[in-house]
């Protein structure tokens, strides 16, 4: 190994990314592509040159890996020490390799354990370095065939990589056996060195199963790497750079040879291929003038010669293999050039050495050779015992490979031909074995050298494919040589050579004609025929005749001329249709003589020829004469086989049809008594060809041919298959290919079985029929028995069984059988629905067939219910997934789709002993399987399967072929690509939502069923196995951003991603996968970092679909299928990722990573991108993808077309209802059968009209395929966006925390900016993308409204603000835009608006005095510049923009209203002045507040509704909500509130039935759901009264107070709001105290406008005085509501409320009391005495006293206190720069929850206002009061007039008011009453208030101070003693 590539820079994936990047090169080569492959070129150079010629252990190299750290390839430094150094030193002692690099193998068998499950380091590390080889070997293969000179590109990018690899060839390095070579010496060199290791290997076994593993994995991989490295130097040697020296070392390699090997036969095929003869090259080739100057080098020859001619080789017959390809080559070299004869060797001697090699068996050894591979492809029998009797490891030592076996067959046929052109020298051969064996004596054979050359040419043309030898038939030398025998009739070989000549269209078209005008005309074959049938026996006489029959049988040379004609009559026949049509019209008929030939006593391998011939004669072609043919050859074949040719086998039992006689009789008892049966394999083939082919339409058989097949089958089936004990075989092959051949029958009889005119009747009549039609197919007869029959089953099992018992690798003629039965398999679980379900029950029906009613077998089931009794055919299907052959895999991989949807296999079932609940029973069976682990494995082989870009339709096109069994070699090709897709759409299935339990699926994907979480297994722990999901997430993560699997397989790279986003998304897998994903591939960043940007272009330009897609970044020719699943992949990856955050709540490992890659730009030049331009944010970038736009490029012409057929036709029934979107598969069906239909009522008489037809249906089939590709578009970008919106709103709320605060700005307005703009041009056209990004908008709005509201109004960015709400509003006012769209634009604009206002909404304690305040009030630091800037853009379109948004507001849809009602109010407040108020104006001059207000009163059937039990939907009662709050916002100013009562506020609220609601009780709340109700409709009362409570505030102080219209309103509800009152206080609720307190403010704005009589009138206003009272007394009382209240939970809550209501209640005892000094009011305060002596009334019983307005003002100064010490710990720690912690102890109960400082400051200073406006409030009462009651104790006064009291208490009995008026008791009660009030006003003093908190003016603090000074000289008067100055 050279010294610049150290063991130590081993990497195992270098050789798989230079596979990679070679074939991007080829398919789309870039700079940047061409850049990376050379680079990495360069970095494989040193292992390219040495191959496995690997250094060996060495001790510097075990001292270096134990006292330094290994390096891996990824970088790490790791010290090995204790296993991994002992398996270090194993693995380098064993693969014989450096300890450098054995040790960074074990570093990576640590990192490839989960691909290994439950392997040691040992084995793993032999598997990579194996599959490393592997992979070296096969990308220098590759790389090789592209840059030979015949095969390379002439582009300059192929010319740098042809000179790289003829530098490459010329590199010398050291070789194993010494000294030092190129490449092609190293390659030999290596050979021996391979098959010593093999020879090793065979020398170590063990009984220990997992070593004998070992060693049979080992001797494949090293005798895979031999073949391969022998397939290069053939493939070196054929592109012609090889050198004379290597030429030279190949032939001492081969003379040393002692063994034959198929690696001794590539060297010489590479012999053959480098000592090409002249004549045979090019001349424009480059090898021509290397060969050129070979000749001109004499002692090159004289070596050579010397080598071949002279010297012994260990095998003679390799020696004259060469010998003969030498002298060629020689003889050419003479002809060109006649210098070369100094060596020598003249012409003459030359030929006599080729004659001397033939005599040598050169051509029987080269003969052999070919026969082997024919043998090993399963073309030729093989010795069955000493296939047995070889040993397993021997056969993989000698296993060969079949690309080589190519090249050797390839360069064979080429000396073959050259021998062939050499006519005078094959005729002489040719002559003298004639005459000697004219002359021939009786003791020594004949030489047989033409008649081997013969036989060696037939060999290799069999092996070509057809019409490889057409060049033969055009050129008259050899075949003129071939057809002029000079004896009677030529032999076997002869024939067997025309049989390989004629194979193909071409060449049998061309044997036809010159074999007319030979010695051996086919008249003359038929005359052969007819002279046997005149004087051979007859086995059956239709008719009597009294012809006398010869009893000499033919002899043996007439029997083997017979058999090669009439091999060659079939295969032209079968080639050539003009061949076929001619010969058809030879008299006698063909067919009529060859089957009464076939009627003769005959031997069996020639009546098996004949039937060969019959059955190629009857071959389908597709001319009209097929059915003729078929007619005719059926009518001559009833008539010498069935004695009633006319019996109707149709109603007739199977077991009482009667047998055949005649030669099916006697060959049947024959063939049994010889053990081999060519006739019966040869009469099945017969019945299948009388089958339809798969592959063409289907079309009904004509009744007499299918009256034949349907007995047919009865015999093969009940003769043959069905009693397979009563024949023997003498071949164990045989008997496989009689199955092959029976099941062939078989399954060809399903496929031509076609029920698609069953379900797609056109004429529902004439089902009857078309099922009758139906039961006569000998499909019907195959369905029906093998679904009736348990027997047949068991044969098809049976099959199955067997063959996975058998040898691996499983031989051809097994394989074939295998394949068979399992299409039958899947044709039968795919149609079996339709035949039972459908097919049987129309038969059974007497309406539809009365003639021969049908009925149903009682043995009839369903191929999944056989397979249920028969497990072990299950488990072997799942185990064939991971088969060898890719068509038995994807079969059995369809197999396993159908039983995991099937009714049988998906329910759940008791695993007893197994699983401790129900499984699904096919996952159960194959988990529960001793083989789960090989199923898993296989799986996920299957599923890492590699190939070039499929798209689906041509993944359908290959799995429909090869279901049918009509696959080629493109489509063996394309397999691997097909069953990964199959896979991911199993696993796809198996996970979806709507399934309920573990399936299959889950079973694959690594899911333990046995765990009681259900969850994976770690792959990196020994015992784990493989699991699918682990090659997905290998997959996914494979690549780079530049190159991922999105772009290489788009359809499988998204499929891969739905199913983890499935995976992911259910709660049963979500949580295990999301952590598997994320520790094994890191997937979420890993995903995001590789996320293809650009969409894929189309791997070829003729794929349907094709088309542009465009972008900003340009145009790039693609497919609509590429392009959705580009969409799709990106889709999927995006909502995975989304969940995986949002799972983890943005707390994940990778959470940082990911808000990286999705929020921050990359540089260009960092990702490979030869721009250097810079890329926008990931959530910016991909938004990019709904402006793709597609186009077609279609004829204009061909867009339109009149439907003359199909005009009536229902296409809709088709149509998915919510897209435009076409079933066309269905549709083209249902076409086809109503085509069908026109034929049969004679519409379609004419050709043309059969034209025509077609050509409508292709323009249809066409223009709805094209519009469904737009329609799929559409939908993709919509679903792409909509995941696209998830993951940003994940994105902002979980991973935005993580971007820098200086970024966060940046970002949000660049997102904003990208979704204006995209909502600004006109590519917004799909479906739902419109409304979704202003969903994105809204969603980037509130995330930017959030960051920037932390600023508090300092520094807001206006210009992009005022430019954003620019836009917002254009797109609202733009035509077209969707009312979804709106709706989303105007929360947008809502969020947008609160960095200008606060809340318009009432203050904490809600109270009258805090209500009457002004609520647009300015924040001290509101951004007035943006206010402004808003205001303008809003007045710039006020017109349209209201217009808009008030109809949005007032139609009839629901959805949106919220938000028009929330942004009306939110416009409304931020418009605080008369100015402002012009940018709303619309709202008022539009007459838009009438119609909302109207609406309230029109929409209260919608809002009962939802007022109701199980209501449907909350929509009106949100709307009824933001609807109040928008006309509370109005009425928050005096104009407003002028606008709402001139539009009738009063009036609508008056008629509207929800302001009665059911008072909240226990019994009420007992019930949750009527809880639920009952506190709905109180909300929407409350609602009511809030709106009022507001209108009233605001019109206060104007000239229309409203009060009138209050009481209007107060009056026209008065019972339901007087039981409130009542009902409130009894059951106190958070909710009743919130209604009592809105009540009361209404009682107190419109009380002052009350007459005085009406307030003391119980029946008038005085009713709801009365009950206010009452509340008082409740409320002024602690222990009193604390009593009452239900939920005593509540209680810290509602201290709040309550003192919210109290204050009300104090304005309104205030407000009732103004006149009480001057006689015009009533006392509100009762005395002591009273209340106790009075209990005969309840409304002066519930009324408060002085005494509770007393303790009330003890508890108020005792809450002030507690507010001031508050205040100073809040303001000391805002001083201190600190935040409140637990350690402060607050005493007032004011901070409901956690707060900051500031928000601390203002509730204190809020809470103190209040506690001082209450404070001086009751005061006020009590000194009214106080001095009422004095005045009215001392007498009567003239300024007091008492007989106001007496006339305000006139309602109440005289008895109450004369003991109230007791002076006595009056003057006791106001003495302890002003003996309590003394020390409250001391405490009252003694409170230390912050002057924050009392914020109050001069004049308020004279007025607080004389109301203390005035109260405390009328207790001090009271208590008698003298006021103090």
């Amino acid at each position: 190994m050279p010294p610049a590539s150290p063991m130590a820079d081993w990497d195992h994936t270098l050789f798989a990314d230079l596979q990679h990047l070679l074939g991007r090169v080829v398919a789309q080569p870039t700079t940047s592509t061409l850049r990376r492959l050379f680079q990495k070129l360069d970095e494989a150079r040193p292992w390219l040159v040495c191959l496995t010629n690997i250094p060996g252990p060495s001790e510097a190299d075990k001292q270096r890996i134990e006292k330094g750290p290994t390096t891996t390839p990824n970088g790490a430094s790791i010290q090995l020490s204790g296993d991994l150094l002992t398996s270090a030193q194993q693995i380098s002692e064993k693969l014989s390799i450096s300890q450098l690099l054995a040790a960074t193998l074990v570093l990576q068998s640590e990192e490839e354990r989960p691909r290994y499950p439950s392997r040691s380091n040992f084995e793993i590390a032999t598997f990579t370095y194996h599959e490393w080889t592997g992979q070296m070997l096969d990308f220098l293969r590759e790389l090789l065939r592209l840059t030979a000179p015949s095969e390379a590109d002439l582009s300059p990018p192929f010319d740098q990589l042809r000179n790289w690899v003829d530098e490459l060839l010329t590199i010398r390095t050291p070789l194993a056996s010494g000294g030092e070579g190129t490449l092609v010496d190293q390659i030999i060199s290596q050979l021996d060195v391979a098959q010593g290791r093999i020879s090793k290997l065979l020398q170590e076994r063990s009984g220990s199963m997992a070593e004998y593993e070992s060693v049979s994995f080992r001797i494949a991989a090293v005798r895979s790497e031999q073949c391969k490295m022998a397939g290069i130097l053939a493939g070196i040697c054929e592109a012609g750079i090889v050198g004379k020296a290597q030429v030279l070392r190949m032939l001492k390699w081969l003379k040393k040879v002692e063994k034959a090997d198929v690696i001794m036969t590539t060297v010489l095929a590479s012999l053959f291929a480098a000592l090409r003869p002249l004549e045979m090259i090019d001349p424009a080739h480059v090898r021509y003038d290397m060969v050129d100057g070979w000749i001109r080098d004499v002692k090159f020859l004289r070596l050579a010669a010397s080598h071949v001619l002279q010297e012994e080789w260990k095998i003679p017959q390799l020696r004259d293999g060469a010998r003969l390809a030498f002298c060629m080559f020689y003889l050419s070299a003479l002809r060109h050039d006649a210098a070369v004869a100094t060596t020598g060797i003249e012409a003459p001697m030359a030929e006599q050495f080729i004659l001397d090699a033939l005599a040598g068996d050169a051509l029987r050894f080269l003969r052999e050779t070919i026969l082997a591979i024919r043998r090993e492809r399963g073309l030729e029998e093989q010795d069955e015992a000493q296939a047995a009797a070889e040993d397993a490891l021997v056969k993989l030592a000698t296993r060969s490979d079949p690309d080589n076996d190519d090249i050797i067959i390839r360069q064979i046929q080429e000396l073959v031909d050259g021998l062939a052109v050499k006519k005078n020298f094959l005729r002489n051969l040719r002559n003298k074995e004639e005459d000697v064996s004219i002359r021939r004596s009786q003791v020594a054979p004949p030489p047989t050298y033409y008649q081997d050359f013969l036989w060696l040419m037939a060999t290799v043309y069999r092996s070509l494919p057809p019409d490889s030898a057409e060049d033969f038939w055009d050129s008259t030398a050899f075949i003129g040589v071939l057809l002029d025998t000079r004896g009677n009739f030529p032999g076997p070989a002869f024939w067997a050579l025309l049989t390989a000549l004629s194979t193909g269209p071409a060449c049998a078209a061309k044997c036809f004609e010159r074999m007319k005008d030979s010695r051996l005309p086919w008249s003359a074959l038929f005359k052969f025929y007819q002279h046997y049938f005149d004087i051979l026996p007859h086995l059956f006489e239709p008719m009597k005749s009294n012809r006398s029959a010869s009893l000499d049988p033919m002899s043996q040379e007439e029997v083997d001329i017979c058999i090669g004609w009439t091999k060659l009559l079939s295969t032209v026949v079968r080639y050539s249709p003009l061949a076929r049509s001619a010969l058809m019209q030879h008299k006698p008929h063909p067919l009529q003589q060859l089957f009464d030939f076939v009627n003769c006593d005959i031997p069996n391998d020639l009546r098996a020829a004949i039937l060969d011939a019959i059955t190629a004669f009857c071959s389908r072609t597709g001319e009209a004469v097929d059915d003729d043919i078929r007619n005719r050859a059926v009518e001559h074949f009833e008539r010498i086989s069935y004695a009633d040719p006319s019996l109707d086998s149709r109603f007739i039992d199977p077991a009482r049809l009667p047998p055949p006689i005649g030669w099916i009789a006697k060959t049947e008892y024959a063939e049994v008594d010889a053990q081999t049966y060519p006739v019966t394999r040869a009469y099945i083939q017969f019945l299948t060809i009388l089958l339809p082919s798969p592959s063409t339409t289907p079309t009904r058989l004509a009744p007499r041919v299918a009256n034949v097949l349907r007995r047919g089958i009865h015999y093969v089936l009940d003769r043959i298959l069905l009693v397979p004990g009563a024949r023997r075989y003498l071949r164990e092959a045989e008997r496989w290919e009689m199955l092959d051949g029976i099941f062939a029958l078989m399954e060809r009889a399903l496929l031509a079985f076609d029920m698609s005119d069953l379900v797609t009747q056109v004429d529902h009549r004439s089902v009857g029929a078309v099922a009758t039609a139906l039961s006569e197919e000998p499909g019907f007869t195959v369905f029906l028995r093998v679904l009736g029959e348990q027997q047949i089953f068991a044969v098809l099992a049976g099959l199955v069984d067997s063959a996975m018992a058998g040898p691996s690798p499983r031989p051809a003629h097994i394989l074939r059988p295998l394949r068979r039965v399992l299409r039958m398999y899947h044709r039968i679980l795919d149609v079996q629905l339709v035949f039972s379900d459908v097919l049987l029950l129309t038969l059974s029906d007497p309406s539809r067939n009365s003639t021969h009613p049908f009925r149903r077998p009682l043995s009839l089931q369903s191929l999944d219910q056989y397979l249920l009794t028969h497990l072990s055919n299950v488990n072997a299907i799942a185990l064939l997934v991971g088969d060898d052959d890719l068509a038995v895999s994807l079969v059995s991989l369809k197999i396993l789709q159908a039983l995991a949807t099937s009714p049988v296999f998906s329910r759940n079932d008791i695993f007893r002993g197994e699983y401790s609940s129900s499984v699904n029973r096919l996952a159960g069976i194959i988990d529960a399987s001793d083989d789960s682990i090989r199923i898993a494995q296989g799986f996920c082989t299957r599923l890492d399967g590699t190939g070039d870009t499929m798209t689906s339709g041509e993944i359908h096109e290959v799995e429909r072929r090869v279901l049918a069994g009509t696959g080629g070699h493109a489509d063996r090709e394309a397999l691997p690509i097909v069953i990964r897709s199959a896979i991911l759409d199993l696993l796809i299935e198996g996970t979806h939502s709507d399934i309920s339990g573990p399936t299959l699926a889950h079973f694959l994907l690594g899911f333990d069923f046995k765990a009681g979480d259900f969850g994976l297994q770690d792959p990196r722990l020994p015992d784990s196995r493989l699991s699918c999901l682990h090659i997905v997430l290998r997959q996914l993560s494979e690549g780079s951003s530049e190159v991922c699997l999105g772009d290489v397989h788009p359809l499988l790279a998204a499929k891969s991603a739905q199913l983890i986003h499935q995976l992911f998304s259910r709660s049963v897998t979500g949580k295990s996968t999301m952590s598997y994903a994320s520790s094994i591939s890191g997937f979420s960043e890993r995903q995001l970092t590789d996320l293809p940007r650009y969409c894929p272009s189309a791997p070829r330009d003729d794929l349907p679909g094709a088309g542009i897609a465009q972008s900003a970044a340009g145009e790039v020719g693609t497919t609509a299928e590429t392009l959705v699943a580009y969409l799709d992949f990106q889709k999927w990856i995006i909502a995975a990722v989304s969940l995986d955050v949002f799972a983890f709540e943005g707390n994940g490992t990778s959470a940082s990573e990911i808000a990286e890659l999705v929020f921050h730009g990359t540089d260009g030049a960092e990702d490979g991108d030869d721009s250097g331009g810079s890329r926008p944010p990931l959530i910016v970038d991909v938004l990019a993808n709904i402006d793709l736009q597609w186009r077609e490029e279609t004829d204009p012409a061909a867009q339109s077309r009149a439907l003359d057929f199909f005009g009536s036709f229902d296409f809709d029934q088709f149509k998915r209802a919510d897209v435009d979107w076409w079933d066309v598969e269905a549709l083209e069906k249902t076409m086809r059968s109503y085509r069908r239909h026109l034929q049969k009522t004679g519409s379609l008489s004419t050709d043309a009209a059969v034209q025509a037809i077609e050509a409508e249906m292709t323009f249809v089939l066409q223009r709805l395929g094209q519009k469904n590709r737009e329609t799929d578009i559409s939908l993709a970008k919509g679903s792409f966006l909509t995941s696209w919106n998830a993951a940003l709103k994940v994105s902002l709320a979980m991973l935005f925390k993580y971007i820098a605060e200086e970024q966060q700005e940046v970002v949000l307005f660049e997102l904003l900016d990208a979704l204006l703009d995209r909502l600004a041009g006109d590519l917004v056209s799909a479906t739902g993308v419109l409304e979704i990004l202003c969903e994105s908008v809204l969603v980037v709005m509130t995330a930017l409204v959030n960051m920037l509201g932390e600023f508090e109004g300092a520094n807001l960015p206006v210009d992009r603000l005022s430019a954003a709400l620019q836009a917002i509003v254009d797109i609202i006012t733009r035509p077209g835009t969707t009312e979804s769209a709106r709706g989303n634009l105007y929360a947008a604009i809502g969020q947008y608006l609160t960095l200008l206002t606060p809340s318009a909404s009432f203050g904490e304690d809600g109270s009258v005095a805090g209500s009457v305040m002004t609520v647009g009030t300015a924040l001290p630091g509101q951004p007035l510049n943006l206010h402004r800037t808003t205001l303008a853009v809003i007045a710039a379109k006020k017109d349209r923009f209201f217009a808009t948004l008030c109809r949005d507001a007032a139609d009839d849809r629901d959805v949106w209203k919220t938000e028009c009602f929330a942004l009306l109010g939110a416009l409304v407040g931020v418009c605080q002045t008369e100015r402002d108020r012009q940018a709303i104006s619309p709202l008022s001059q539009g007459g838009y507040l009438p119609l909302f207000l109207r609406s309230i009163k029109d929409r209260e059937i919608a809002l009962q509704e939802c007022l109701s039990p199980s209501p449907e939907n909350l929509h009106a009662y949100w709307v009824y909500e933001s609807k109040i709050a928008f006309l509370t916002a109005v009425a928050s100013t005096r104009k407003g509130a002028e606008d709402l009562l001139d539009a009738g506020v009063f009036e609508v609220f008056a008629m509207c039935g929800f302001m009665a609601v059911q008072p909240i009780s226990e019994d009420v709340l007992a019930d949750p759901t009527v809880a639920e109700i009952v506190i709905r409709q109180h909300r929407v009362l409350i609602y009511a009264l809030q709106l009022i409570v507001r209108v009233l505030s605001s019109l206060n102080k104007s000239s229309r107070s409203g009060a009138g219209h209050g009481i209007s309103l107060l009056n026209a509800h008065r019972d339901s709001l007087l039981v409130l009152l009542r009902e409130n206080q009894m059951a106190v609720t958070l909710t009743g105290i919130e209604e009592t307190r809105l009540i009361v403010s209404i009682l107190a704005m419109v009380v002052h406008k009350v007459p005085v009589e009406d307030l003391r009138s119980p029946t008038g206003f005085g009713a709801f005085h009365l009950g206010v009272l009452s509340i008082a007394a409740r409320f002024f009382d602690h222990d009193a509501w604390t009593g009452a209240l239900i939920n005593p939970n509540e209680t810290h809550e509602a201290e709040s409320d309550v003192l919210a209501l109290n204050h009300t209640l104090l304005v309104y005892l205030c407000g009732t009391t103004a006149g009480l000094k001057s006689g015009t009011a009533t006392p509100v305060l009762v005395t002591g005495a009273h209340r106790q002596s009075d209990t005969s009334n309840k409304y002066l019983a519930s009324a408060p006293s002085l005494q509770m307005a007393v303790d009330l003002l003890a508890d108020l100064t005792e809450d002030l206190g507690d507010v001031g010490s508050d205040y100073e710990i809040v303001l000391e720690r805002m001083q201190d720069g600190g935040e409140l912690d637990a350690g402060d102890r607050l005493q007032s109960g004011v901070l409901k929850e956690e707060a900051d400082t500031e928000t601390a400051l203002a509730a204190y200073t809020q809470r103190g206002q209040m506690l001082f406006n209450m404070i001086e409030s009751v005061l006020l009462l009590v000194w009214r009061h106080l001095l009422f009651y004095a005045n009215d104790a001392r007498g009567a006064q003239e300024h007091v007039r008492p007989g106001d009291l007496a006339a305000s208490l006139g309602a109440f009995s005289g008895s109450q008011l004369d003991a109230s008026r007791s002076k006595a008791g009056t003057v006791r009660v106001l003495e302890r009453i002003a003996g309590g009030l003394r020390g409250t006003l001391e405490r009252l003093d003694d409170v230390d208030v912050h002057p924050d908190l009392q914020q109050r003016n001069d004049k308020g603090a004279a007025y607080h101070g004389m109301l203390i000074r005035r109260v405390g000289e009328l207790i001090s008067g009271l208590a008698g003693e003298a006021a103090e100055q």
